[in-house]
C-alpha cells in the first residue's frame, strides 16, 4: 500500500499568528476581565509626582480596561496627590462640597465603620456621594478619589470590648491608586445640578491587582478623600499637578477600618 502523507497544516502569516495568539489569551482570560464600568484607573496614569520616575500619560491612551502592566515595585507608594493642605486660588476657594447620605455615614462612623477588601476587588458600602456648589458653571472639572492611611498603626478588634485596638506598626505601604470619576470632566453647570457618586469603586487587598482597584492592607485604617481639580484648555487630556488647580475635600465621618470579614457584629 501507498503511503500518504497527512496533509499539512496551513502555514500563518506571523501577523495572523500574533492575531490568534492574542485572540486565545483574550477568550481564556474574558471571566477575569472586568467591564470598563466596574473597574477604575491607575492614579500614576494620571497625575504626575516628582517622587515617581513614570512620565505623565495622555487620558485617551489607556487601556479601556485600566489594566496596567508596571511592576508593583515601581509603583508609587505615597499618595500622588499632596496629603498638605495647599493655599487654593480665589476661584477654587469658593467651591464647596457636601457628603450626601451624611445619617447613614454617621451611623456607621459611631460603631467604627468596616470596609470588605476582596482579592477580586469589593465595592464600598456606605457609597461616597457628593454635591459640588460655588463652581463656575462655564469651566470643566475633572473630579477624583483616593483612599489614605489615617496612621501608622495596624488595628486588631478586641471582641471582649467590642473595639478596636493598637496592634503594632503598620504594614508596608502598598502603591498608591486614584479612581477618576468616568464622566470626568464635568462642567460646572453638570455639578450644580448633579449629585457625583463613586459606587464603582472597589476595593482589594491583592497587592498584584491588574485592573486598578484600590489597594489596601487589611486591620489599618483609612481617609477616603474627594478631589475637584479645574482643566485648562490647554492641558487637553492631562492632568499635572504642578500646574493644575485642585481642591481637596475630607469628610472625617467616612473613616474606615479596612477587613476581609466584619468583625463587629453589629456593622455587619
Amino acid at each position: 500500500m501507498e503511503y500518504t502523507p497527512p496533509p499539512a497544516k496551513p502555514q500563518l502569516s506571523s501577523r495572523a499568528n500574533a492575531f490568534s495568539i492574542a485572540a486565545l489569551m483574550s477568550s481564556g482570560s474574558s471571566k477575569d476581565k472586568e467591564s470598563p464600568e466596574s473597574t477604575i484607573k491607575p492614579l500614576e496614569q494620571f497625575v504626575e509626582k516628582s517622587s515617581c520616575a513614570q512620565p505623565l500619560s495622555d487620558l485617551s491612551s489607556l487601556d479601556p480596561h485600566g489594566d496596567f502592566s508596571s511592576s508593583p515595585s515601581s509603583l508609587c507608594t505615597e499618595p500622588l496627590i499632596p496629603t498638605t493642605p495647599i493655599i487654593p486660588s480665589e476661584e477654587m476657594a469658593k467651591i464647596s462640597c457636601s457628603l450626601e447620605t451624611k445619617e447613614l455615614w454617621d451611623k456607621f462612623h459611631e460603631l467604627g465603620t468596616e470596609m470588605i477588601i476582596t482579592k477580586s476587588g469589593r465595592r464600598m458600602f456606605p457609597t461616597i456621594r457628593v454635591s459640588f456648589s460655588g463652581v463656575d458653571s462655564e469651566a470643566k472639572y475633572i473630579v477624583l478619589m483616593d483612599i489614605v492611611p489615617v496612621d501608622n498603626k495596624r488595628y486588631r478588634y478586641a471582641y471582649h470590648r467590642s473595639s478596636w485596638l493598637v496592634a503594632g506598626k503598620a504594614d508596608p505601604p502598598l502603591p498608591a491608586r486614584l479612581y477618576v470619576h468616568p464622566d470626568s470632566p464635568f462642567t460646572g453647570e453638570q455639578l450644580l445640578k448633579q449629585m457625583v457618586s463613586f459606587e464603582k469603586v472597589k476595593l482589594t487587598n491583592n497587592e498584584l491587582d491588574q485592573h486598578g482597584h484600590i489597594i489596601l492592607n487589611s486591620m489599618h485604617k483609612y481617609q477616603p478623600r474627594v478631589h475637584i481639580i479645574k482643566k485648562k484648555d490647554h492641558t487637553a487630556s492631562l492632568l499635572n499637578l504642578k500646574s493644575e488647580e485642585f481642591r481637596t475635600f475630607i469628610f472625617p465621618e467616612t473613616v474606615f477600618t479596612a477587613v476581609t470579614a466584619y468583625q463587629n457584629q453589629l456593622v455587619s
